[in-house]
């Protein structure tokens, strides 16, 4: 399924469907008849919009645990759209904006594992309004008025809004020479084995991963049973295991009372 803002897509995984046919954008779904543990992945365009503005405009953005490191590939150098005494702000304001577009990614990630509220289940719109509320009041091209409060970090989004979607275009994305993200093997393997150690049922575990193309290995759990993490992270079957272990297990822990 498709992102209606910013177009990226996310796959869900459930246990017992090794083989399941990709759709026609190219998304894998694996889906079970019974109650199972349930993996999605998505790269939301909107955090990768976020992260150039920040490389492109060269913005001054402290390094942190939660900040990702610099896109890969290379970045056009569009600083010219910050002006040299505004930089400082405009640094400030988007790590601002990032926290609030994380927040939104996380609630994403969660709803991806339940139900909307109302209306039925295979209803497109309502699957879309339930999966996606709130996005816009976070990221709203073009004009970008909700960051009317962050000049001049908006300015410099919208001024770098055209070389973004260029560059994104390029992108090599999940191409054939990469390791599969989040292989199915190694997804069942860690929610199984993490099921085993807590002593719970598989069926209780949820969790979800935004994949971002940046540099290195490099992940961050920013809520119960959400994380972000580098593709190469997620082609890493080594480091996803740990990863996947520590989203199933945070998962579980956030989901009492």
């Amino acid at each position: 399924m498709r992102c209606p803002v910013c177009g990226k897509r996310y796959t869900l995984s459930r246990a017992d469907v090794v083989d399941a046919e990709p759709g026609d954008d190219g998304d894998r779904m694996r889906r079970s008849g019974s109650g199972s543990w349930r993996f999605g992945h998505g790269d939301m365009g909107y955090l990768h919009a976020a992260l150039f503005v920040r490389d492109a405009a060269r913005l001054p953005v402290a390094p942190a645990a939660d900040i990702p490191p610099r896109l890969a590939g290379e970045v056009p150098d569009c600083a010219d759209v910050v002006e040299p005494g505004d930089r400082l702000v405009a640094g400030e304001q988007w790590v601002a904006w990032w926290h609030q577009l994380v927040g939104q990614a996380v609630r994403e990630g969660q709803r991806s594992g339940t139900r909307p509220p109302a209306g039925p289940e295979d209803d497109f719109e309502t699957v879309i309004r339930h999966r996606f509320g709130g996005q816009q009041e976070v990221f709203d091209p073009p004009g970008f008025d909700s960051l009317a409060g962050m000049q001049p970090l908006r300015s410099a989004v919208i001024k770098t809004q055209a070389r973004w979607q260029l560059w994104s275009s390029h992108q090599p994305g999940s191409g054939a020479e990469r390791p599969e993200v989040f292989a199915y093997r190694i997804v069942r393997q860690a929610a199984e084995s993490t099921a085993a150690v807590l002593g719970v049922a598989a069926s209780e575990l949820n969790g979800y991963a935004h994949v971002l193309e940046v540099e290195g290995l490099w992940s961050y759990l920013v809520g119960p049973g959400c994380a972000l993490c580098s593709a190469a992270l997620a082609c890493d079957p080594q480091a996803a295991a740990r990863l996947l272990r520590e989203v199933f297990s945070s998962g579980l822990a956030g989901s009492g009372p």
